[in-house]
């Protein structure tokens, strides 16, 4: 299909429906296969998750995908508290995830996996893989997995996958659902035969593509003989972005093999066996987006068969004009429907404008790469629908006052107004968004400005809530209210260190700097490593800056805390991290470093960003405590941390008031 998107807000292509194989899906969005460890710890589907796809369902998609799942549990685990889709107790509980999908006019869809060498096993467990190399590198600690020992596949293990494989599909198939996912990317298992970076076999399935392509095919003839009428969508990795690893060229190629195999291709891009590769699969909050869509466009151009994208594509917008210009005939999206789940269906009322921006923070990719079950930032109720899906009415009305207008005031002040109570919310500046605001201003940050934006105007809309900009909080004005609950939520104070020099005119807080109120020059330090200076460094290396980064720890230990892909980025683009020294002074020169060998350092600078972390408000909170029975805290005032937990405490307080 091709055309052009004559007005935005005309969503006439992404709506439309779209036949693949044997099905009609009822338009070309896709919710994207993402890890949500709500299974339980044998692999089996439990309420929270059955709850969880309902909702997604509910919001709307054409397809609705589960995220990994195992064909054999204890060889091909990628993560726990993911579905055991070999195991024959499976169909049960999934026809029950089937049924609630349905029902909204969606189909269900699952992506089975083997993870091969990357399994997640108990120490002394083999791992298959179609290699007999690197063993010693993969019995060290792998992405938190622990292997120490690799074998090589032999044929009748071959044949025992292939099986398993067959095997998965088929349980899925008598839950009800009418497509599966094969994954045949990202570095698995499939992805390992095919890719010569990791295929070195000297037997049918080794040396040329067409031998490594053997092993993909074997699955998928395999699972079209036990599953006649079961639609096959097979994802790949278009390139696996790592050295020697698969190009474009091979894999086009491959497909070309596979094309009369499968019903829909989902191109994607990057191999595990790289971190910096995952980077360009899920994509962090400070790459473009559409990231991957010109790899789809690729294939769709030399393929006969429809073509999923994938990656970063946040907007409907964005996806009606995918498909409006013939880049894809389905757009795969998670986190923008995990952060709104009613996204689809407010499209279709008309009201955009109504959608909750996802921000990419990874949040709710993270806590599955640590196997807790899935959250969202923007959305506190993703995960626990059981409790939260519909917000309870308050069983009696109380008046509540807010203290501070950042984002947990913000939060509590909306949840508490949309249950029923009477809010009050005082905040002592001209306008909301509390320290959030500071980190909008930076350009790398754009999808935070647009929720930022979103969450200000829909906060400043709600009815019930009466927000007084302009009016700092005291005990009497708070009790003039007569409150029967108080949320304190004064925020933090940002720790500027008195060392001599610290107050010259180019020493500046790095929220000022985030909000455009200093002059930077073209050599700049940066004290503090963290993560909030070192978006602040990433942008200011994007605009051409010469950035120095120091800190006391050494930047090893720092840097595994930082949001996926900024350390890649400071490191890729030039800047200089120093860890392990302490400031001393500031100096019209720069600063002057002490290293741990007590060596002084001048480390030139004609600008110098502080950006040493944030400290509670605690005199404003001794204001407050005593002054009614039921008093709350929420957000940095207790301890400063982030957006997140910022959004969660407004919610979970306000929730049970």
């Amino acid at each position: 299909m091709k055309g052009k998107v004559t007005d935005m807000g005309n969503y006439d292509h992404v709506l439309s429906p779209l036949k693949v194989g044997n099905i009609t899906i009822k338009n070309r969005i896709e919710f994207s296969p993402s890890c949500h460890s709500l299974a339980s710890a044998d692999g089996l589907v439990t309420r929270e998750m059955i709850a969880y796809y309902k909702e997604v369902a509910k919001g709307g998609p054409g397809i609705v995908t589960i995220g990994e799942s195992d064909i054999n549990y204890e060889e091909a685990h990628g993560h726990l508290f993911d579905l055991n889709s070999g195991s024959p107790f499976l169909y049960n509980g999934l026809s029950n995830i089937c049924e609630e999908v349905h029902r909204y006019g969606a189909k269900l869809s699952i992506e089975l996996n083997h993870t091969g060498r990357h399994s997640l096993l108990e120490i002394d467990t083999i791992a298959p893989t179609p290699i007999h190399a690197i063993t010693e590198e993969l019995a060290a600690k792998t992405q938190g997995r622990h292997l120490t020992r690799i074998t090589e596949m032999d044929q009748d293990m071959i044949y025992k996958t292939i099986e398993e494989w067959s095997n998965a599909a088929y349980n899925c198939q008598k839950a009800g659902l009418e497509m599966v996912m094969i994954h045949g990317g990202h570095g698995h298992l499939i992805s390992q035969f095919l890719s010569p970076m990791t295929n070195k076999r000297v037997d049918r399935y080794g040396g040329v593509l067409e031998n490594r392509a053997k092993y993909a095919i074997e699955v998928l003839d395999a699972v079209r003989a036990r599953c006649p009428g079961l639609n096959i969508e097979y994802r790949i990795s278009a390139e696996e972005l790592t050295d020697d690893g698969l190009t474009v060229e091979d894999t086009l190629k491959f497909c070309r093999m596979i094309e009369n195999k499968i019903d829909l291709l989902h191109v994607s891009v990057g191999s595990h066996n790289s971190w910096r590769s995952m980077c360009e699969t899920i994509q962090p909050q400070y790459w473009p987006h559409n990231y991957l869509v010109h790899y789809a466009e690729i294939f769709k151009k030399e393929l006969n068969i429809p073509i999923t994208t994938v990656g970063s594509i946040s907007t409907m917008d964005d996806a009606e004009r995918i498909i409006a210009e013939g880049k894809a005939d389905v757009v795969a999206m998670a986190r923008a429907l995990i952060a709104d789940r009613q996204t689809i269906n407010k499209i279709r009322r008309g009201a955009p404008e109504e959608v909750r921006p996802c921000i990419r923070c990874q949040y709710c990719n993270n806590r599955n790469k640590d196997f807790y079950p899935i959250r969202c930032t923007v959305d506190p109720t993703v995960g626990r629908e059981l409790d939260y899906v519909k917000l309870p009415a308050a069983e009696t009305k109380k008046k509540v006052v807010i203290i501070g207008g950042g984002p947990a005031g913000m939060q509590a002040g909306l949840i508490g107004a949309q249950r029923g109570h009477d809010v009050v919310l005082f905040e002592r500046s001209d306008r909301l968004g509390g320290s959030l605001r500071y980190a909008t201003g930076l350009n790398i940050k754009a999808d935070l400005k647009r929720y930022f934006e979103w969450m200000v105007k829909k906060v400043s809309a709600t009815p019930g809530l009466d927000i007084r900009l302009n009016t700092p909080a005291g005990p009497e004005n708070v009790m003039a209210e007569k409150p029967d609950a108080l949320i304190i939520a004064v925020g933090a104070s940002p720790i500027l260190p008195r060392v001599p020099g610290h107050d010259k005119p180019h020493v500046y807080w790095v929220g000022d700097v985030d909000e455009g109120r200093a002059e930077i020059g073209d050599t700049v330090c940066v004290v503090g490593g963290g993560a909030s200076g070192g978006e602040t460094a990433l942008q200011l290396t994007k605009d051409g800056k010469k950035v120095t980064m120091i800190d006391m720890l050494p930047f090893s230990k720092i840097t595994p805390t930082y949001p996926r892909g900024l350390a890649y980025l400071l490191d890729e683009l030039g800047a200089t991290l120093k860890g392990e020294v302490m400031m001393e002074e500031v100096t019209d020169e720069g600063v002057v470093v002490t290293d741990k060998n007590w060596k002084k350092q001048l480390i030139k600078a004609d600008t110098v960003i502080m950006s040493l972390g944030f400290s509670p408000r605690n005199d404003e909170i001794e204001k407050f405590k005593d002054l009614i029975t039921d008093v709350y805290y929420a957000g940095d005032c207790i301890k400063p941390a982030n957006l997140t937990k910022a959004n969660h405490d407004g919610f979970n307080i306000a929730v049970e008031l």
